[in-house]
């Protein structure tokens, strides 16, 4: 296995591993300055000494994150909400479901059959779904981020599987769409969806990915469809909110049930943030710069915004390395560093004339 960090000296650099990594260093030497954005990880908290600076610059295209666009971090530094008007607001709920079923539209068809709550984090809502479904075994993808060792965390031993054809009456089904190791939506799907349907197999959909993709759209009007899980901190930095939204199949929701297990706060952002963008926006902003570094590293452009396949040379920075020393194998490099920082990376490469009117 040469993902370790005890191989990082051993590792044979190509010219273009060498390039990504001289550009990791200039943007960690930048964040260690304050000069370029971070991630709101310990691992981002760099100092200014130069073995922060070096550690953090091996792993900066490892973490999958909000990219920090500016007027996304610009609104966020500048917003302001009347605290006693938003806690006394007892239509909000009204208000969440209206904004969120039609931000969502574009790339989710969700039929009559959901109803919308709010919800701290994805998380919340898988643990709800894995209690209603207790007694049956629980499946999940193997290139699926709620993996194995994150579900033995709820005691739960959980069973890969590869298509719809590995489905059984008494499963239940844990999915992101896109998948999470790919970022893209598997052709199978609706082959799942419509055997689940027929079996009365319940799945549980995370969506949080799909405002990232080109041109993506998700019929989820399947009576096997129990939940479908939406939250923004992949888009926006506000991961330390823990606040999103679900579409279930609750029945009879209460009002008293909606006004007192809401956080009326964190909901009043999240439909200021959708009222304010759309869920496309990074695909908008960003689209011609994955362009750009696709084509200056010789990268095969994805369905997502965020990132590219690459080639066995970046295996180091893989996106997903519990997936690759599980044996699988997107060879995708994250594009965020590179895409939030563009205009940082490209100066100083046209300054220096350091590789850059190189193509790999």
């Amino acid at each position: 296995m040469i993902y370790t960090e005890t191989h990082w000296n051993t590792l044979t650099r190509s010219p273009r591993f060498q390039f990504l990594f001289e550009i990791a260093m200039l943007i960690s030497i930048a964040q260690s300055q304050n000069k370029a954005p971070r991630g709101e990880r310990d691992w981002d908290r760099i100092s200014n000494d130069f073995k922060s600076i070096y550690g953090r610059a091996k792993h900066l295209y490892c973490d999958v994150r909000a990219l920090r666009d500016p007027e996304h971090t610009d609104f966020l530094k500048n917003y302001k909400m009347d605290l006693y008007k938003v806690h006394q607001n007892l239509d909000q709920h009204d208000e969440l479901v209206d904004v969120a079923t039609k931000w969502t539209g574009n790339h989710l068809y969700l039929g009559d059959n959901l109803s919308l709550l709010s919800m701290p984090s994805t998380r919340n809502a898988v643990i709800e779904f894995l209690q209603k479904n207790k007694e049956r075994t629980v499946r999940i993808h193997q290139q699926e981020y709620w993996n194995k060792s994150h579900l033995k965390h709820y005691k739960v031993d959980a069973k890969y599987f590869v298509n719809p054809d590995d489905i059984k009456e008494n499963d239940c089904i844990i999915i992101s769409v896109p998948l999470h190791g790919t970022y893209e939506r598997p052709e199978w799907i609706y082959d799942l969806f419509k055997k689940c349907s027929s079996i009365n197999v319940p799945i549980l959909v995370d969506a949080c990915w799909a405002w990232f993709q080109h041109d993506f759209f998700l019929d989820l009007n399947y009576d096997c469809i129990d939940t479908v899980t939406c939250t923004l901190g992949k888009l926006f930095p506000i991961e330390g909110f823990r606040q999103g939204f679900k579409f279930t199949k609750t029945k009879d929701i209460s009002k008293y049930d909606v006004m007192y297990s809401t956080n009326r706060f964190g909901n009043q952002l999240l439909i200021d943030l959708m009222r304010k963008f759309p869920a496309n926006d990074i695909v908008k902003k960003y689209s011609d710069k994955q362009d750009f570094w696709c084509k200056k590293l010789g990268l095969e452009k994805t369905k997502s915004i965020h990132n590219a396949h690459s080639g066995d040379d970046l295996l180091w920075y893989a996106e997903h390395k519990h997936l690759v020393e599980d044996g699988v194998n997107q060879n995708l490099l994250n594009l965020v560093p590179l895409l939030e920082n563009h205009e940082l990376v490209v100066a100083f490469l046209e300054e220096s004339g350091n590789m850059f009117h190189e193509h790999f």
